[in-house]
């Protein structure tokens, strides 16, 4: 198969997701492996959920569009894929779920019964896990332009590798200079943080010798971005292969040294690393906190001291010039020590110093015994600016080790995330599985459509019903049902569409026991709002004409006698039940004429009822769900009637037992 083979796959639009993904071989398989996210991005949506069905549909001969032959079908499958796509955790997943169709096909069929049955079989071990906020937390990576690096520079001896490293792209990521002579170098060397020499020899300026001239060394930023971009995907997959893995989930194990490396980016640098940036940033700050605290000590003691001179003291003070400064200076050098040392504490305890850091915290607060105490600016802008080298030069490495071994990663970073994202699909199938309680159907070769247990899944609260076509106690394969209003006819056909479709899906459906047979086409007609118009009855009568083709089918259809006058309508019901019964076809027709479409059928149709027990107090109707088999159920109005005439007396008993007489 290739691309131009699919439906709707022009040159143009085989151009764009050869473009998106490399080649056409990929592109085809994005295409059958339901890859919506990623087609999405070379079409739209919509047209790439039509681009998987179509592949798929091709793949295997199949054509959902003749199996759901009404739009009523259509619109519970919509409804099913809607409720199944709320237990998916990635848009990936739930692209995906809106790829599933029902159809005739067994390939198909099977195929996804064996994908449900392993995703139940995972969700069952899984759920619970903590997996699931995991999950939500993963999108499809991103490949973003690297953050152009500004502080650094590279620089080329020769022009041959000035050329070969600007061919390389590296000019995009970091500034790249040729410098050829010692003065270049060293103008270089004064104008940025940190300059590599891609080659030649050493060099006088304070310049880095290049072990490598791979982009992992050179700017390791840009292999690391793509990594920072998506670390919360990256991680949350990392973490939840971990969990899959522990959980013995197959195709999970092997991703340890990524997610160990993922931490480690995340982390940001180690604990020295860290320990400079803290210094670095809280130096000034700390420094001018010790010098204030220094000086107010210093004047509330100058402001308590007193002074006395001896005669000697005062000549000496009045020959020289700071005699005075110099004898205050004296008599104030112990308190000055005892502050500065204090001050000295203080910022030391702040600031977490190291080696040598400690003297070069004195040459900055350091001075003579005067007051104020003053910062010495030059000694702290030099600390400031070799914390800041050391801290760079660190980060710098740190990088490289990551970059190093993260850059052949890429590839695999790619597969996890897939991996997970398809994970989520089958996650999603087990989960709703599992929640709703389903089970997968038994396919039989006879006409045969029974269950038991079955639970309507657009309900809060469902009652149990169940109900047989063509099994052995019940043999027909088309019945009438009948009932009162409300008691839960048109819910039974919305079940059976519900069973039917997801069977057809290849996915279990809602009901303790099912057992059917396979069909070519699904029918469902929902109940018509009033008479028909000529024009519209004509059209309506052209619909079934499908009675007519050899194809296996089940018919539904709600309350049809809508669609004109009773009298006719039971004619009408009966000829196309008579129709279907004749070519093995299954069909449940809902209606109030059952007795009259008896009376016209010429073939077995079975007439079913949910019979009401009566009513309460307040005229609610007390029934079970299940139709009964070969009953003709008693409508609203004859259980009204007969609980009139058990509670009246005399002549108005009487009137209410004539009118309840027509009704048997």
């Amino acid at each position: 198969m290739k691309l131009k083979d699919l439906p709707g796959v022009g040159s143009r639009l085989r151009e764009r997701l050869i473009e998106q993904y490399g080649d056409e071989e990929k592109a085809l398989q994005a295409v059958l492996q339901a890859d919506v996210s990623g087609l999405a991005l070379a079409v739209s949506q919509r047209q790439a959920l039509l681009l998987v069905r179509h592949a798929r549909c091709q793949r295997y001969a199949a054509h959902p569009e003749q199996f759901l032959a009404t739009d009523e079908a259509a619109r519970v499958q919509e409804k099913l894929i809607a409720l199944l796509s709320g237990y998916a955790h990635t848009d990936f997943a739930r692209q995906k779920i809106m790829t599933l169709f029902a159809s005739g096909c067994t390939q198909i069929i099977e195929e996804n019964r064996s994908l449900a049955m392993a995703a139940a079989a995972a969700a069952e071990k899984m759920k619970g896990r903590g997996l699931e906020e995991l999950l939500k937390k993963i999108r499809p990576l991103r490949e973003k332009s690297a953050s152009r690096v500004r502080e650094r520079a590279v620089a080329a001896a020769t022009p041959e590798c000035f050329s070969a490293l600007k061919a390389r792209g590296l000019d995009r990521l970091i500034d790249l200079h040729l410098a050829e002579s010692s003065s270049e170098l060293m103008d270089l060397a004064r104008s940025y943080s940190h300059v590599c020499l891609a080659d030649g020899q050493d060099s006088q300026a304070e310049v880095e010798m290049a072990e490598s001239l791979e982009e992992w060394y050179l700017v390791p930023e840009a292999v690391l971005g793509f990594y920072k971009e998506n670390m919360e995907s990256l991680l949350a997959a990392a973490r939840a292969a971990e969990i899959l893995r522990d959980g013995g989930v197959a195709g999970f194990s092997g991703w340890n040294e990524l997610e160990e490396l993922l931490a480690r980016l995340e982390k940001g640098g180690d604990r020295e690393e860290e320990r400079l940036k803290r210094l670095g940033e809280s130096l000034a700050p700390v420094v001018e906190r010790a010098a204030a605290w220094a000086n107010e000590e210093l004047k509330e003691r100058i402001e308590k001291s007193s002074l006395t001179l001896g005669g000697s003291d005062l000549l000496q003070a009045m020959s020289a010039a700071d005699g005075v400064r110099e004898l205050l200076q004296a008599q104030m050098r112990g308190a000055f020590k005892e502050v500065l040392k204090e001050a000295l504490s203080r910022a030391a305890a702040e600031l977490e110093l190291a080696g040598s850091e400690s003297a070069r915290l004195e040459e900055i607060l350091a001075g003579e015994a005067a007051y104020p105490l003053e910062i010495d600016r030059q000694a702290l802008h030099s600390l400031q600016q070799e914390i800041r080298s050391r801290r760079e030069e660190r980060g710098l490495k740190a990088r490289r080790d990551l970059a190093r071994a993260l850059q052949g990663k890429k590839k695999d970073a790619f597969a996890l995330v897939q991996a997970l994202m398809e994970f989520d699909f089958s996650f999603a199938l087990g989960c709703f599985i599992i929640e709703k309680n389903l089970a997968f159907a038994e396919f039989v070769a006879v006409p045969c459509l029974y269950f038991t247990q079955g639970r309507h899944l657009f309900l809060t609260e469902p009652e149990p019903v169940s109900y047989a076509l063509g099994d052995a106690d019940h043999p027909e394969v088309v019945s009438l049902l009948s009932g009162v209003n409300s008691g839960g006819k048109t819910t039974l056909l919305d079940l059976i569409a519900q069973i039917v479709i997801l069977a057809h899906m290849g996915l279990p459906v809602p009901a303790s026991f099912c057992r059917l047979s396979l069909v070519e086409e699904f029918y469902y007609f929902s109940k018509s709002r009033g008479t028909l118009s000529a024009g519209a009855f004509e059209t309506a009568m052209k619909k079934f004409a499908i009675v007519e083709n050899q194809k296996k089918k089940l018919v539904l259809a709600d309350e049809l006698e809508s669609i004109t006058e009773p009298g006719a309508s039971a004619r009408i019901i009966s000829c196309i039940l008579d129709e279907l019964n004749r070519r093995g076809s299954m069909a449940i027709f809902v209606s109030h004429l059952a007795g009259e479409v008896l009376r016209y059928a010429e073939t077995a149709v079975r007439v079913d009822g949910i019979e009401a027990e009566g009513l309460d107090e307040n005229n609610n109707l007390r029934l079970s769900r299940s139709p009964r088999y070969n009953c003709l159920a008693r409508s609203t109005p004859e259980l009204i009637l007969d609980r009139l005439v058990r509670s009246a007396k005399g002549p108005e008993r009487e009137f209410y037992a004539r009118l309840l007489s027509k009704f048997r």
